[in-house]
């Protein structure tokens, strides 16, 4: 789901954002472009959706899914400690 898509359905949601410049990961391999973005359900802390714009994406979408399907709240994935530097460490910061 995407803001549009929140909106159109009245649907209540808090925005994150999280440039892809703020994550080391992303400096190491020197493709620092992109942004990450997730809606959260705002009484349940529910993932109701994310854009993945940036280096590796493809690997953080998996779980992101798994997430939304198992029902894992975004606080569970913001609190779990990351190996550094890596992409999904981004978790920590993006779901603030």
């Amino acid at each position: 789901m995407n803001e549009k898509e929140a909106k159109s359905q009245n649907i209540k949601y808090e925005l994150k954002k999280l440039p892809v410049t703020a994550i080391p990961k992303a400096q190491v391999l020197k493709d620092p472009r992109g942004l990450f973005k997730a809606l959260i359900n705002p009484a349940n802390n529910q993932i109701l959706g994310v854009t993945l714009y940036g280096a590796e994406s493809y690997e953080l979408i998996n779980q992101i899914s798994m997430a939304m399907k198992m029902k894992i709240p975004a606080n569970i994935l913001r609190d779990q400690i990351y190996t550094h530097p890596t992409m999904s460490e981004s978790f920590n910061d993006l779901f603030k």
